[in-house]
């Protein structure tokens, strides 16, 4: 009896747990008809949802180019700018009746030269023409044997101007006898040994030497003068600003750009003596002092405004 009983209460239990496992189950599947789809596949959805962002970024390429193509046609060809942006200077319009301004500007550098100029001539008189052109030819031989053993390069040597002519009495009508000048331009790259040597010069050419001039300079030039005249260049443009700014215009195009520099040397200083020297007795070398040298940049330049 109790035997029995216990093998009914398991055949119950056992009975409820698979109705339990089939409706479990059951409520796994989906239901037919007009329920929702099933998921698809992971693999798949990332797949196509790759195939739907290209084709929307393919679509936009070509729709953006379909508006870049419209947009240089109506430029004939060239891309313009978007609307509401805006350049600092205008296009140039140089063209009668178009307003402009000129301006200038100024440019200096200082250097330090390192060259000296020297020139002097040789004068000598005579009864006979070639009594004078003989006395001139030795003395200027000895003067630039003076110069080279100093230093001077045939290449910094120069005859600048040679002349004969008669002298006359003070009635203008006597011929008393002739003159010969013979003018030498000295190149002198030693600044610091330029006095010893015109002494020596002097010494060596006695009352027929003059020193007619000494100069200083800058070897290379160049590039000094391309600083000033940037500098130059650069104020003009400031000054146009300020003036398109003050008149309420705004500055375009260069029309045109002149450059006014000029070339400009530094007188030396020839402390010793003056233009004319005579036999000089023993003393101390000429002092020369070469200072600084102003490079200057000039330059005019027409703007136009708008």
């Amino acid at each position: 009896m109790t035997d029995g009983t216990h093998d009914d209460s398991t055949r119950r239990d056992s009975t409820r747990r698979d109705s339990t496992r089939r409706d479990s189950t059951r409520s796994d599947r989906p239901e037919s008809g007009g329920g929702a789809h099933p998921p698809a596949p992971r693999g798949r959805s990332a797949g196509a949802r790759s195939r739907l962002v290209l084709g929307a970024a393919a679509l936009a390429v070509v729709v953006g180019g379909i508006a870049a193509g419209a947009a240089l046609a109506a430029g004939n060809g060239r891309p313009r700018a978007a609307s509401g942006s805006s350049t600092s200077v205008a296009p140039v319009t140089c063209r009668a009746g178009t307003p402009e301004v000129t301006v200038t500007g100024t440019g200096t550098v200082s250097v330090t030269p390192d060259l000296l100029v020297l020139r002097l001539t040789v004068h000598t008189t005579g009864q006979q023409a070639t009594t004078a052109l003989g006395s001139n030819d030795t003395t200027t031989a000895a003067v630039l044997h003076v110069l080279r053993a100093g230093g001077i390069a045939a290449k910094d040597l120069q005859t600048t101007d040679f002349s004969i002519s008669p002298d006359y009495a003070n009635t203008g009508s006597t011929l008393t006898g002739y003159s010969v000048d013979n003018t030498i331009v000295a190149r002198v790259h030693a600044i610091g040994s330029a006095g010893t040597l015109i002494d020596a010069a002097v010494a060596a050419g006695r009352n027929a030497v003059r020193i007619n001039s000494v100069s200083f300079s800058v070897t290379h030039p160049l590039h000094a003068q391309g600083l000033a005249r940037t500098m130059a260049v650069h104020q003009a443009i400031a000054h146009a600003k300020a003036i398109a700014a003050a008149s309420g215009r705004r500055l375009g195009g260069i029309c045109s750009l002149r450059d006014n520099t000029t070339s400009t040397t530094t007188p030396g200083i020839l402390s010793a003596y003056g233009a004319a020297s005579a036999m000089l007795a023993p003393r101390a070398p000429a002092v020369l002092e070469s200072g600084s040298q102003t490079v200057s940049g000039d330059v005019t330049i027409v703007l136009a405004l708008s």
